[in-house]
């Protein structure tokens, strides 16, 4: 049975999956290490608190997630793919099975990312219509 780790960056409904317990770990060392605002926290447990069946623990991502997997005697930790190289070394760490986000939209050709604005201008046409 496979548990799921939720990240600070796929706090969405869309990874829950019926009877898969779920858990995310609120970073200790990241949120002092980046000096997360308490809104930021704030932002970030109010979203986890519309995701039913959540389990929200703080601490090291690691260590916590292993002791969830034990507790529920996982064979899998699934996780979303993730450029952040702290999320990357975690799972990698855990050796999470990295799942594949749906993309907000298909885009023909080369995208360019470093500027939102210009990434819309080109997104917005096959979004909207």
């Amino acid at each position: 049975m496979p548990i799921t780790w939720l990240h600070d960056e796929m706090l969405s409904p869309a990874w829950l999956r019926e009877g898969v317990p779920t858990l995310f770990v609120f970073d200790e060392e990241w949120i002092a290490r980046e000096r997360l605002s308490l809104k930021r926290i704030v932002f970030l447990y109010e979203c986890l608190l519309e995701l039913p069946g959540v389990e929200i623990r703080k601490g090291d991502v690691v260590t916590e997630v292993r002791a969830f997997a034990e507790r529920h005697h996982a064979d899998t930790i699934q996780t979303a793919r993730c450029p952040l190289p702290r999320i990357k070394r975690q799972g990698e760490e855990l050796g999470a099975q990295w799942l594949d986000p749906e993309p907000f939209v298909e885009l023909p050709g080369r995208v360019d990312l470093k500027r939102f604005s210009r990434y819309w201008r080109k997104a917005e046409k096959h979004v909207i219509g």
